[in-house]
């Protein structure tokens, strides 16, 4: 699994640490300014919220389209783990520093999508007064984009302020806020003096039930770092949609774009989207600089821990077929590999020849990435096209093309698995042709139907899906 880039950077960020005179920072360098919460209450900084007080302080800005959601819902991941000393033992602050937009009734939108509880305030202020505070605790960038994204944790009582990634190890990060109480430090020292027993490097906890699995299941590791603060697998909506049974729900191509780029899908008036933005109004899906790789383990991930799975296309009823050759495709011809099918007949006048023509195409541009690759083009006319009609139609196209016949129930069996629609039309004239779709049907490694093209898709998207299938 490659980790996209951004992040890499931010974790780097992320790690310094404070300077060492952040020991001892009492009430002569902590700002006591007002600022005002999401409940447009106005308190005194210091006075009123880091005096005497463990704090976990996180800067933010409500539009902003990348970290700060991530971070936040992290934050909303320690909240749960912390259950009730959140509130009573240790404060939550998300100070915004955008305060000229972020009101506190805008605030109060993005902590009510957040599920902030009490003790976790979002607080706004004077311009001046923010960055007074920002300045204080190391964030002194002019631009809103280049805002430090890691959190200070502290001890009002006592002076202790440090660093901490939120975006790292959960248990870990949890761990450190306890760690700013003497009592709880001491408590965890002594908890450690017998070791815990380790789970074998090949083992992975599923974070939805806590079981052990068996091997790295690729995705897992970004799930629970990039998705699981805003969204669950079968446990209801939290920041976002539950995403359980997504692949039923949506294609997997939507999915994957959705993924690498939400800002311009919701640019490009995308419906489901903007149906999605208009549902959780609170914080919209951020740009993560997610890879096309990425996404697809991310999707197998979430489809493998849904209730209900995606289904897989039954092979068998292909390899019932029979080729233009009179022989019979095997599973070393599509098991574990990707594959297209379309629907056609060779008597079609336009559509069918424009459709494989467009596939020889694409599949001569793809070159020696296509590898194995296959259209299979299913004929909807066994009475006609028999394998010899078949072989002479492909012909005429130089690319790895494959047609199939059968009986009239082998390919009503074989349309079934993919949706796909045909009808015979009787002309006046007694001309016989067929309706049928014109859809071509992209089937990934695991036998799943990631999406469709047909002679309408713009040429520059066919390209796109079929490199995007090809390295699936």
């Amino acid at each position: 699994m490659r980790v996209p880039v951004g992040v890499l950077a931010l974790v780097a960020l992320l790690l310094s640490a404070l300077p060492a005179q952040a020991a001892g920072w009492g009430k002569e360098y902590v700002p006591n300014v007002p600022v005002v919460t999401q409940d447009g209450k106005t308190l005194n900084f210091y006075d009123d919220l880091i005096k005497d007080k463990i704090v976990v302080l996180s800067f933010i800005y409500a539009s902003c389209k990348d970290i700060c959601p991530l971070a936040t819902a992290r934050l909303a991941e320690a909240q749960e783990k912390l259950g009730d000393r959140v509130g009573r033992d240790i404060f939550f602050y998300s100070i915004s520093i955008e305060p000229e937009s972020d009101t506190p009734e805008r605030l109060k939108q993005y902590a009510d999508a957040f599920h902030a509880g009490p003790g976790w305030l979002f607080l706004t202020g004077l311009p001046e007064d923010i960055q007074a505070i920002r300045y204080k605790f190391g964030d002194r960038r002019p631009d809103l984009v280049d805002h430090r994204n890691d959190v200070v944790l502290g001890n009002g009582a006592t002076g202790e302020w440090q660093r901490e990634n939120a975006l790292g190890d959960l248990d870990h990060f949890v761990g450190a806020i306890k760690a700013m109480h003497p009592q709880w430090r001491l408590q965890d020292v002594a908890g450690k003096s017998a070791p815990a027993a380790r789970q074998p490097p090949n083992h992975t906890v599923h974070y939805e039930t806590g079981y052990v699995m068996e091997g790295r299941q690729p995705g897992s590791a970004m799930f629970v770092k990039l998705c699981a603060g805003c969204h669950t697998i079968g446990r209801g909506d939290r920041v976002g949609p539950d995403l359980d049974g997504l692949t039923l729900r949506r294609s997997r191509a939507w999915i994957t774009d959705f993924l690498m780029n939400p800002i311009k899908m919701r640019a490009r008036q995308d419906p489901i989207a903007l149906a999605l933005a208009a549902k959780f109004p609170g914080v919209r899906m951020p740009y993560l600089q997610v890879h096309e790789s990425d996404a697809a383990d991310l999707i197998s991930y979430i489809d493998a821990h849904s209730k209900e799975h995606q289904p897989r296309i039954a092979l068998e009823t292909l390899y019932a077929l029979t080729t233009q050759d009179g022989s019979h495709l095997t599973p070393a011809d599509l098991k574990d590999r990707p594959f297209a099918v379309a629907f056609g007949y060779t008597h079609c006048p336009d559509v069918c020849p424009t459709t494989l023509l467009e596939w020889a195409n694409l599949i001569k541009a793809a070159g020696a990435q296509s590898g194995g690759f296959k259209l299979l083009f299913i004929s909807v006319d066994p009475e006609r096209d028999s394998p010899s009609a078949l072989k002479a139609l492909l012909s005429s196209f130089d690319a790895p093309l494959t047609a199939l016949t059968g009986s009239a129930a082998e390919i009503a069996a074989a349309a079934q698995q993919f949706g796909a629609f045909y009808a015979k039309v009787q002309g006046a004239d007694g001309a016989v042709s067929f309706d049928h779709t014109v859809k071509s049907y992209l089937v990934d490694h695991e036998a799943h139907v990631t999406g469709t093209i047909d002679p309408e898709t713009p040429e520059p998207d066919q390209h796109r899906a079929l490199a995007r299938l090809l390295i699936q």
